[in-house]
């Protein structure tokens, strides 16, 4: 780098954990996908540890949030005594420094495939055996953690949370400050129109970020992220989960319809099993 040249640091922002969620996602749904071809699915598999291990680590590139050690430290005990992400913390560090696939078995029929870890890998009892089961597992047990986040910090971290009345008001400020914070000015044309207080932060909120993986949120654990209050005239005219991009078929299953059986029929087990 020549003298009197300063690097540009690049932008942080939440979108950045949505990013990790999403990659860990997408090498899961790459493992469900992988039928004969152990390679690849070692490949995917390889990939999904490192992806869901950048995720928490991610998560705690945020602790400069109000609020946030208090927030995460509950989870980080939670995951801390969690055998299954111990499970995985631990293969993730065995494997990338050096050691073998643990992945080394597979069943195939009739264009269904199943992989299994080897037969000296010790699964966390109660688990299920095959690979992609055991990661969407984790995976969903991650993707809680960083919904929680949205929940509790959401003013924080959400624009669409942040650029609310609410969440304004709490500081005495308005609608006149949002519009100044992201347009640099008041809209006195949506004033001299006749637009309510409530219809341009509807405006402005169509102007700003939100978050990235409400697919994932909505399909793997059935709610999206907080969303603002609108009046019902305005709600009348929102877009559905279908039109918003929310609808996303978990990896493994053929639809969410079948993820929720599943979901149930693995309640059931469970409730059966403490009684």
């Amino acid at each position: 780098m020549s003298a009197g040249h300063k690097q540009k640091v690049i932008r942080h922002t939440f979108s950045t954990v949505d990013a990790k969620v999403a990659e860990t996602e997408f090498f899961l749904r790459k493992m469900a996908e992988v039928y004969m071809d152990p390679f690849s699915f070692n490949c995917y598999f390889s990939a999904y540890l490192s992806a869901s291990r950048t995720t928490t680590l991610a998560l705690q590139q945020f602790k400069h949030i109000p609020g946030f050690d208090r927030w995460y430290e509950p989870h980080r005990q939670r995951l801390k005594a969690d055998k299954l992400a111990k499970f995985f913390l631990d293969t993730r560090n065995s494997h990338v420094h050096g050691g073998p696939y643990p992945v080394t078995r597979g069943q195939f029929h009739l264009g269904d495939a199943a992989y299994y870890f080897d037969q000296s890998v010790a699964l966390p009892s109660g688990n299920p055996e095959d690979v992609v089961s055991v990661c969407r597992d984790y995976f969903v047990s991650l993707l809680e953690v960083v919904y929680d986040c949205y929940v509790n910090l959401g003013s924080h971290i959400d624009p669409q949370q942040y650029y609310t009345k609410e969440n304004f008001a709490k500081n005495r400020r308005c609608i006149d400050d949002a519009e100044i914070e992201i347009y640099g000015w008041i809209c006195t044309s949506l004033i001299e129109e006749g637009w309510g207080e409530d219809d341009r932060w509807h405006e402005l909120r169509a102007n700003v970020g939100e978050c990235e993986i409400n697919h994932l949120f909505y399909s793997y654990l059935g709610a999206p992220t907080p969303q603002p209050e609108v009046p019902d005239y305005i709600l009348d005219f929102e877009y559905t989960p279908e039109e918003r991009g929310w609808v996303h078929v978990p990896a493994g299953f053929s639809s969410i319809e079948d993820y929720i059986v599943h979901l149930r029929a693995r309640t059931d087990v469970g409730q059966s099993s403490m009684g």
